[in-house]
């Protein structure tokens, strides 16, 4: 911002221009002159050169030339600005805009601005803005601003309506929030935490999967939940059980008797809960009638009466025809009479071909409505299929032994027919056998598995003198309930040669559990 040239300096700088004047022998005019000079650079009207009565400047170019170097030396000591100093720049106050024009503005000989008129013209003061003084202006005005709230609500306090029970709630103002500093090392010792637990948790990872892989998890989860004999023998009982601390606290049993202690949340009242229907969809169930043998045959001779009475009232009205006697050789007399006597070779012919044809369109109609190979089976199928809407039963079967063929056929072929998926597992040790469908074909298959199959009838064949060293064979019901799903496609009979690739398997079908159960289960047998 161009820097304004101040009235001192404007004195200054005429009293010298006098003084040099005045050493030349020149006196200036009492008159001002008619047209004041201006010089080309900085823009201000300097006055004219100053006459002597009778004489005339001998050099006015040389003063003018000398003018023009002052100026330029104020201006390089940043005393004027670049486009020098004009009317618009001093901010002439009083006066149009068409009239600011740098030509018609100049200095007299007191150093004073004047218009083209002789008047003075008052310059406008300006001051720069740096942005500590509008900081400063704000607070300042911030200030003032709280100083007027606080007057405001003293007077408010003091009026006759003021109400001291209502609370004003002051204005929250946003807190400046500063720099945390951490202090060196802060977070090289976070990482470090950060890396000891995931190798923690990698450990544990692997330690589970290798106890589920082995099939030791459940085993030694069982054992864990067995006291120790130690625990038992050294175990006090204690004053108050803790689930009666919940309402007695701290006190002992007596205290309810010597009423120390309310026992507010018991009462004499029973609480029955709601009746909540089982999940699943709801569906309404009807209880089919059943008619025994001789209601249906009577229903039977009633419908085919009554259609039969429908056809000869038909009949009657003309509106079909009447059926052609239906002729055999046993009521061939009977019905033909003088026909059968005139030529009964003929006759027996036309019988006998009446009845060919009847045949013939019997056996057609029983082809016809006959099922092809592909409908019998889907027949079939669908007959064994079974609606699992509900839910999915499920059973878990335990099997000492399962070498023979003849039991793994019936196993298998037996599940395939009912419909049944899951699988049976063979291991050196373990053997099981998983199946899910529907409830009735469920409990098909658990009756063949329970009752139908002998295990042992390899070994009654044999005879008693050599069952010395023999083991029986036993099929134990692990497990049974209801699914929300298939877990299988289809049956399979599977053979491992480790009980931890049995696992595996089946965990891949979500269903590891089964053996989990099936082992924990053996384990507990033989303890």
């Amino acid at each position: 911002m161009a820097a304004q040239l101040k009235k001192d300096q404007i004195a200054a700088l005429i009293a010298k221009t006098k003084a040099k004047l005045k050493e030349k022998g020149v006196t200036p005019a009492s008159s001002a002159p008619k047209q004041p000079l201006v010089s080309p650079m900085s823009g201000i009207a300097t006055p004219a050169p100053m006459q002597s009565t009778g004489t005339v400047v001998p050099n006015l170019g040389s003063l003018q030339a000398k003018v023009q170097a002052q100026m330029a030396a104020f201006k390089a000591k940043g005393l004027l600005g670049i486009g020098g100093v004009t009317g618009g720049q001093f901010g002439l106050t009083g006066l149009p805009s068409n009239q600011r024009s740098s030509a018609g503005i100049r200095l007299n000989a007191s150093g004073q601005v004047v218009d083209s008129k002789g008047q003075v013209v008052q310059l406008e003061q300006r001051v720069s803005e740096f942005a500590v003084n509008a900081r400063a202006k704000r607070q300042e005005k911030i200030f003032r601003a709280s100083e007027q709230a606080q007057q405001d609500e003293e007077e408010l306090t003091h009026s006759a309506f003021y109400d001291d029970r209502l609370e004003v709630k002051p204005k929250a103002e946003r807190q400046r929030r500063g720099f945390r500093f951490h202090e060196p090392g802060f977070h090289q010792e976070k990482a470090k935490r950060a890396r000891a637990q995931a190798k923690l948790e990698q450990l544990q990872a692997e330690i589970s999967s290798a106890s589920n892989k082995s099939g030791l998890s459940t085993a030694t989860k069982l054992a864990l939940t067995l006291p120790k004999r130690e625990e038992l023998e050294t175990t006090e009982i204690p004053d108050v059980e803790w689930w009666d601390q919940v309402v007695l606290g701290s006190n002992p049993y007596d205290a309810h008797e010597r009423g120390t202690v309310e026992l507010k949340d018991i009462t004499d009242l029973i609480q029955h809960p709601i009746n909540l229907d089982p999940p699943g969809r709801k569906s309404e169930v009807t209880l089919p009638v059943y008619l025994t043998k001789k209601e249906q045959k009577k229903m039977r001779r009633q419908r085919r009466r009554a259609n039969e009475e429908e056809k000869q009232q038909k009949i009657q009205l003309g509106l079909m025809e009447a059926a052609a006697p239906k002729v055999k050789i046993s009521n061939l007399m009977r019905v033909l009479g003088n026909e059968a006597v005139q030529d009964p070779t003929k006759v027996e012919a036309v019988v006998r071909a009446q009845m060919q044809m009847r045949q013939r369109q019997h056996e057609a109609h029983n082809n016809a409505t006959k099922l092809s190979d592909a409908e019998r089976k889907a027949k079939k199928a669908k007959r064994l299929q079974e609606s699992t809407a509900q839910g999915v039963s499920a059973c878990l079967f335990a099997v000492s032994n399962m070498r023979s063929e003849k039991n793994k056929f019936k196993v298998e072929t037996n599940a395939t027919q009912y419909n049944l998926t899951g699988c049976a597992i063979m291991t050196p040790h373990h053997n099981i056998v998983v199946v899910e469908g529907g409830p009735k074909n469920m409990r098909k298959y658990k009756r063949l598995m329970l009752q139908r199959i002998k295990w042992n009838e390899k070994a009654i064949a044999k005879g008693e003198d050599e069952m010395d060293d023999y083991e029986p064979v036993t099929c134990d019901l692990v497990w049974e309930g209801t699914l929300e799903r298939r877990y299988f496609k289809d049956f399979r009979m599977k053979l491992f040669r480790s009980e931890q690739l049995a696992r595996e398997f089946l965990d891949k079908k979500r269903s590891a559990h089964y053996w989990d159960l099936a082992v924990t289960k053996a384990l507990a047998v033989e303890d």
